[in-house]
């Protein structure tokens, strides 16, 4: 059900002219990563993700897609099929958790004919967008003043003052109410969805949170701590690469090599191809550096030494005093 949708949502985004990146073989395994398709239009970058009921989020996924938007600088697409009740509308946004949700056929209209949806519904109900200083035109041009609209309305004159102020919106019923009296559809607001201002409540500490580091991982966390980097460990969740490096958090572009992505190889285990083909994505899409750090005893295939994808020995970075030599080693590895 979902690959299908995942394949309907491809078609349409290059129908529209977008550039679009997944990995073939994610829906044969057990991993689930936070998007299902990367996509890329100029400089506009969207992650993906199909749910089959937004009402049964889980929460690492959720945080790990705004986690992900916020490293990327890229916004989230986020298609449901149905809540605990029913199938999702067409033409209504669906907020949960702070992030929009849509159907496919929203998104077809959309990329179609720009056509944005006007009704956000949130839990407890639906609210409509209202341009609030057309309205007001409309109903000065139709010589009705706001306490006239409002006994028409059933409502108090500070609430129609509140809805032409944008202050309040409408309920689906009151906004249809609106619409019958100032027989106007253009009152109706678009919700640009690819607009969306995610909200990500995480401070630095919750960001740097180290669980189950292995005694490799935690002696390279030693070496980053060292050289002066921030870092973001994801073990078990649903990003698609163990750690990600920055300068700080509030620096994610500095001198536009990062964030860096990088997976990690201890003496264990061999190179993870669905981890490298992850990391060859996202530095094709972002052109940004991906790195992979490994055991010293790790042999590198002919394969992925002919990539683009930087790959570094654990004894290289023993030797990096700060982040000046850091860049360095990893622009010359």
């Amino acid at each position: 059900m979902i690959s299908s949708d995942v394949e309907r949502i491809n078609y349409l985004l290059k129908k529209a002219n977008f550039e679009t990146f997944f990995l073939r073989n994610f829906s044969k395994k057990s991993i689930k990563f936070c998007f299902d398709l990367l996509v890329k239009k100029d400089e506009s970058i969207f992650n993906v993700k199909v749910f089959p009921n937004i009402d049964n989020l889980n929460p690492e996924v959720i945080r790990d897609i705004k986690i992900l938007s916020h490293l990327l600088k890229s916004k989230p697409l986020l298609i449901g099929i149905k809540n605990r009740y029913q199938k999702l509308e067409d033409n209504t946004i669906y907020e949960r958790k702070g992030l929009p949700f849509i159907t496919v056929n929203t998104l077809e209209m959309i990329l179609k004919d720009n056509s944005f949806p006007h009704i956000l519904a949130r839990r407890g109900g639906g609210v409509v967008f209202l341009n609030g200083s057309l309205m007001k035109k409309i109903r000065e041009k139709h010589e009705i003043t706001r306490k006239e609209l409002s006994e028409r309305l059933g409502v108090t004159k500070r609430t129609v003052s509140a809805y032409e102020q944008e202050s309040m919106r409408p309920s689906e019923e009151m906004a249809m109410k609106i619409l019958k009296i100032l027989k106007n559809r253009d009152l109706f607001k678009k919700i640009n969805i690819f607009e969306w201002n995610i909200k990500l409540n995480l401070v630095d500490k919750e960001i740097s949170e180290v669980k189950e580091l292995s005694e490799f991982e935690a002696h390279l966390q030693t070496i980053i701590d060292d050289i002066g980097l921030s870092y973001y460990w994801n073990k078990k969740g649903s990003i698609p690469f163990k750690l990600s490096l920055f300068s700080s958090i509030n620096q994610i572009e500095k001198n536009n090599f990062y964030p860096l992505f990088s997976a990690i190889t201890d003496e264990q285990n061999k190179i993870n191809k669905v981890e490298f083909e992850c990391l060859k994505m996202f530095n094709d899409i972002f052109n940004k550096t991906a790195l992979y750090i490994i055991d010293n005893n790790i042999r590198i295939p002919l394969v992925i030494k002919n990539n683009d994808i930087h790959i570094v020995k654990i004894k290289k970075l023993e030797e990096v005093d700060n982040e000046e030599e850091f860049i360095e080693l990893i622009q010359e590895s």
